[in-house]
């Protein structure tokens, strides 16, 4: 067996022992990088870049709302309205035209027409996969509904906006969006999708690409994002799903960065005992010591009083197997090896660390390595109408009912993990990005504004919002997983 095949072989038994999320040919996200050619990829990102240099002559550059512009560290909540029902299958009915309608609405709250001409504009969604068949309802709990963005674009189009475009990169991939019918929606609204999915990394065009540097990066110290998110001229609107995960807990404006990357350097889900072996080429790029800083990181926060932050015993596990110091020698029997006695030493590894162990600090510290380098998105939005619980089906998604917008991620963030029934500043990735200088994660610090046709409301006391708990998922060795909803501090 050759010695990629099994590293997925490997750590695809560990997915399933772990309850990793996987990628639409089932291998787990947290070390998936397919082995074959896509058969069809659509608008690959050179292509949509070249559609967009072409449009830039009869683009007018939107303008955001005045109050949002002066007031960066806000955030506003926009109450949908949508009303909805379930089917006799317990599944959410087709509700396409209330979500144009709201993308309308948005869009007219929002933007103003502006003067200045060229550019372009990306609306960044959070499309990563869930799609399946013809006429889907676009109501899976895991993804902005594209009805919302086709009805956004069309006001950016009404306001002179003309050269949009939209995103993809994760696993849903070109079949699904022609058999769903997505390719004829937004071809319908004058919105090209950058599938900016590939085989390899190394499918990638250099051009497609815009690398960044981070020399201080816990474990990122360069990593490229693709074109034309952050080139200059782009107006970038980054539009989160408000749902949960095990790495991020929530998972919103700042976990929807992993999608602004190409294949290998947005899988920010890599784990601590893994990252090295699966992203061997690109090692170049990531701090070689990072399992250092990474459990010094945790150590240390773990004596700050995170809460639940040994949850599973994974971190003791790994100290009464050795530690580091016996990781670490395994890995050098690793390394010199073939054959049986290399996948013995693999096997052992696993066995001294987890793939869990470290998991969340390590997610939350390469993706503040990203966030610290990378400009602030010109607006993020956070589509949660019907969120979903982690791994809780069709019954886990939630009629909640809101849009929250605002310039700061964190701060955005913030005011959405607490509309969804957690306490922001006892999330883990949000600590670490105020720890690391990137935001705000304490609401009673935060403005918060109802945007409405009425104007804005300042809204004096953050106790009196409108809260949806939506549950987080427990890390625990897989023997007895459970989603906690919290209304008050929250279980992470």
């Amino acid at each position: 067996m050759k010695r990629r095949e099994f590293l997925v072989t490997a750590a695809s038994t560990a997915a399933a022992l772990y309850g990793f999320e996987k990628d639409a040919v089932g291998k787990p996200v947290m070390d998936y990088e397919p082995d074959g050619k896509l058969e069809s990829t659509g608008l690959r990102i050179r292509d949509v870049v070249e559609i967009l240099k072409k449009g830039e002559k009869n683009n007018t550059t939107p303008v955001i709302r005045e109050e949002i512009l002066e007031n960066p560290n806000a955030v506003f909540i926009v109450y949908a309205g949508i009303n909805n029902e379930k089917d006799d299958n317990g599944k959410w009915k087709h509700c396409n035209d209330q979500f144009e309608h709201l993308g309308n609405r948005v869009g007219e709250l929002v933007f103003r027409k502006g003067t200045v001409k060229g550019g372009r504009t990306i609306l960044h969604t959070n499309l990563v996969g869930g799609i399946r068949g013809a006429n889907p309802t676009f109501i899976n709990g895991n993804i902005v509904h594209p009805y919302f963005t086709v009805g956004m674009a069309d006001i950016l189009h009404g306001l002179g906006n003309t050269n949009t475009a939209t995103t993809t990169r994760g696993a849903l991939y070109h079949p699904q969006i022609v058999e769903s019918g997505l390719e004829d929606l937004l071809n319908a609204h004058n919105l090209p999708l950058i599938e900016a999915h590939v085989a390899h990394f190394e499918d990638y065009d250099k051009s497609e690409l815009m690398w960044h540097k981070n020399p201080e990066g816990v474990i990122a110290r360069r990593f490229p994002t693709y074109k034309p998110l952050f080139q200059k001229g782009t107006t970038l609107i980054n539009i989160a799903h408000a749902h949960t995960h095990p790495v991020g807990l929530t998972t919103l404006t700042i976990k929807n960065h992993m999608g602004m990357m190409p294949r290998g350097y947005g899988h920010i889900c890599d784990a601590w005992v893994s990252l090295d072996l699966t992203r061997k080429t690109f090692m170049d790029d990531f701090n070689r010591d990072y399992r250092i800083p990474v459990e010094k990181s945790y150590v240390k926060h773990a004596e700050m009083g995170y809460k639940y932050w040994d949850q599973g015993d994974f971190y003791k596990s790994y100290k009464s197997q050795g530690g580091y110091d016996a990781f670490m020698k395994v890995y050098k029997v690793y390394e010199k090896s073939e054959g049986d006695e290399r996948k013995k030493a693999f096997e052992q590894l696993h066995t001294i660390a987890s793939p869990l162990t470290f998991w969340i600090e390590q997610w939350a510290q390469r993706i503040c390595d990203c966030r610290q380098v990378l400009p602030e998105p010109d607006l993020n939005m956070v589509e949660g109408v019907f969120p979903a619980e982690y791994g809780g089906g069709e019954a886990s998604i939630i009629h909640s009912d809101f849009i929250t917008i605002g310039r700061s991620v964190v701060a955005v963030d913030a005011i959405t993990s607490y509309i969804m029934g957690h306490d922001p500043r006892e999330l883990p990735y949000l600590r670490i990005a105020k720890e690391r200088g990137l935001g705000e994660n304490d609401i009673e610090k935060i403005p918060i504004y109802i945007l409405s046709e009425k104007g804005l409301e300042k809204v004096s006391d953050y106790r009196t919002l409108k809260r949806t708990p939506i549950g987080i998922y427990a890390l625990d060795h897989g023997r007895d997983s459970k989603r906690i909803r919290a209304l008050g501090p929250c279980f992470y």
